[in-house]
């Protein structure tokens, strides 16, 4: 078959040796031979001397321990220290040790074979570094042994994560609570450590296939060469890690609008901003047109009617929802579910790692599933079908379900692509969809940060499916389910306030609308929509809803007061920066987010009123918000892509 193929999975890809240019540079006509030995004999009289090979610049010191492998890091700034955990069996071989003024190359010898190691600063980026690690003859592998993690340098730190969605701040004096430690499975390819203050961000730059299951066991898939920045922070904590993720990205996409710029050339977009997302599952056309009609003589302004597909929609239903100022959208799956390729559910993984050889895999799979895998081959009948839902029915906004989670490589006779090339066609699909004016949303299993130079809004950011997923079957009838109290577990992780942070809103809240995933909607637990609506006031997210005739009128008084609630605040934050976030008691149940309009959103988690002036309550389980004090509360962090971030609102415990 497919030697092509075969070719591109398993051939590593060229890595060139910049430390011996550089060094090459600077010392004028020295041979290479002469230098490569003489480098080597100097790394080694330092380690006989007990001095680690290492290089620094007017920030950091990062050096190399010849016996082990390990890194250590020594801020100049502060003078902290930076140890990583270093596991038994590994060393450095010296004798192929490379150094430079900039850059160190050497390979480690370890448990799972020989890793090629360079070290690197960028003199954009004084307070971080670069590590690429190769290994030999392996084109995709599982979270190596190899670098090792950075412990935090005192007791009392936290494990910054990014889940699926949004972060969760876990003790590290609780590790054992910490799913899927260490590795980058999350939206978001950063984890961090912090003080909240202090900090460093691990950050992968290469191509990874996020484990999205709900357990401590973690199932990522990276490509090699794998290239990982490390940035230590003196201060901002985890807000500062948000930044310096959000500056680094936008810097490597120039090209991409906030969305209230967007909103110029597509003005049904600014319903993302202050509307409600809502999933009808009427009998007929009739009854949910009749629906959203009752919603808005109700007072719910505006809104996004999605539509799964129970029935067929027509122009008189699209048509009059548009003329009430909702949106009309669809769900939809241009791409196929990988579970139709074959029976073996982790098939792609397998396939990658060399557990899986492609001919048997290929032998034994459905042939005619492989066309919707296939992002390029998906393409063109895509765009058919859209154009003419759009030309018939004058649909607005299309959500595509799992587009940006269920990636894997084509192995199809016809049309062979890597998992890769596969990535780069589902972002064309979403972009040409896009450029036909609709709104483009994806998500469900995770929130991929990849995704967001050609979308609009994510499904499931608001989750943490790393730890918590709600296992109900929607089109099967899940849409009506209210699991009353049996939530419980679930709730314990997402809606803990104490340990939830929003990572994905203070990096990205101006670039992308959120909500809940559809199995897990603000009503899908009444006991505790409270609780969700608080969330997405806090954060400035859009709800969402399943309705029926019977679930409105059932609830209709909840939803008109929690879109009304919502809606108030979202009307002055929906499209703004978020540009703090802290907590305005000890126990965390009272917090804040300060935004670049100049308003912060004060939300009571808790049973008691809160006083936040003299003679000026926050009720249980409520909000405000206000106008912050003197000036706005703009961000202060420069715009380069690796600029350190000086916060202007920090965690307050119990101030």
């Amino acid at each position: 078959m497919n030697i092509t193929l075969r070719q591109k999975m398993n051939t590593q890809p060229h890595s060139e040796s910049w430390s011996r240019r550089r060094f090459l540079r600077g010392v004028g006509d020295l041979t290479l031979g002469a230098l490569a030995s003489g480098q080597a004999a100097l790394a080694q009289e330092g380690a006989t001397s007990g001095q680690a090979p290492a290089i620094e610049n007017n920030v950091l010191r990062v050096s190399l321990s010849p016996q082990d492998a390990s890194l250590t890091v020594v801020d100049k700034r502060i003078g902290l220290v930076w140890r990583q955990q270093a596991r038994p069996g590994f060393r450095v071989a010296l004798d192929t040790m490379s150094i430079a003024p900039t850059s160190l190359s050497t390979k480690v010898v370890g448990e799972e074979g020989t890793y090629a190691v360079t070290l690197s600063f960028a003199k954009e980026c004084p307070h971080a570094f670069d590590l690429q690690l190769e290994m030999p003859d392996q084109r995709y592998t599982s979270l190596p042994a190899y670098p090792f993690p950075f412990a935090a340098p005192e007791k009392s730190w936290y494990y910054v994560q990014n889940t699926s969605g949004e972060g969760i701040l876990m003790p590290l004096e609780k590790a054992e609570e910490i799913n899927k430690p260490f590795g980058w499975s999350g939206g978001q390819p950063w984890w961090g450590l912090t003080d909240l203050k202090r900090a460093m961000l691990a950050r992968i730059d290469t191509f990874r296939k996020p484990d999205t299951k709900s357990d401590r066991e973690d199932r990522t898939i990276y490509a090699t060469p794998m290239r990982i920045n490390y940035a230590f922070l003196t201060e901002g904590g985890y807000l500062g890690l948000a930044k310096e993720y959000r500056n680094y990205f936008l810097g490597l996409h120039p090209e991409m609008q906030p969305l209230q710029e967007r909103v110029k050339d597509r003005p049904a977009l600014a319903s993302l901003k202050d509307g409600v997302y809502v999933y009808l599952w009427g009998e007929n056309p009739a009854e949910d047109l009749k629906l959203v009609t009752e919603m808005k003589a109700a007072g719910i302004e505006r809104g996004i009617a999605a539509f799964y597909g129970r029935h067929e929609i027509d122009r008189a239903l699209c048509d009059g929802i548009k003329q009430l100022g909702w949106v009309v959208g669809r769900y939809q799956m241009p791409t196929g579910n990988l579970f139709h390729v074959s029976k073996n559910r982790g098939w792609p993984s397998a396939l990658l790692t060399g557990r899986l050889e492609p001919e048997k895999l290929l032998a034994n799979s459905n042939l005619s599933a492989w066309e919707r895998v296939c992002g390029k081959q998906v393409l063109p009948a895509w765009m058919e079908r859209a154009n003419t839902s759009i030309r018939d029915y004058g649909v607005e906004l299309f959500y595509f379900d799992t587009l940006v989670v269920q990636l894997a490589p084509c192995l199809h006779p016809d049309h062979p692509s890597t998992i890769e090339e596969n990535q780069q066609a589902r972002r064309e699909i979403m972009r040409k969809t896009r450029e036909l004016g609709m709104i483009i949303g994806s998500g469900e299993g995770i929130c991929p940060t990849w995704a967001l130079p050609d979308l609009d809004f994510f499904e499931g950011q608001m989750s943490l499916r790393t730890y918590a997923d709600t296992p109900l079957k929607i089109p099967a009838g899940g849409y009506a389910t209210d699991l009353g109290d049996d939530y419980q577990p679930q709730a314990a992780f997402t809606l803990d306030e104490t340990r939830r942070i929003p990572l994905y809103q203070l990096g990205f809240h101006d670039y992308v609308a959120g909500t809940w995933v559809w199995r897990d909607t603000n009503y899908q637990s009444t006991p505790f929509a409270w609780k969700k609506d608080l969330l997405n006031i806090l954060y400035g997210t859009m709800p969402m809803w399943h309705i029926t005739s019977r679930l409105w009128e059932s609830r209709k008084a909840k939803l008109v007061a929690s879109y009304q609630n919502i809606a108030s605040v979202r009307k002055r934050i929906g499209f703004a920066q978020m540009v703090g976030h802290g907590w305005l008691t000890a126990d965390r149940s009272v917090q804040f987010t300060d935004w670049d309009t100049g308003d912060r959103v004060i939300v009571n988690f808790g049973d008691r009123p809160f006083e936040r002036k003299p003679r000026e309550l926050v009720p249980r389980r409520s909000f405000v918000i206000e106008r912050a004090e003197g000036e706005r509360p703009e961000a202060t962090y420069p715009s380069s892509c690796c600029g350190q971030w000086t916060p202007r609102s920090t965690n307050s415990l119990g101030g």
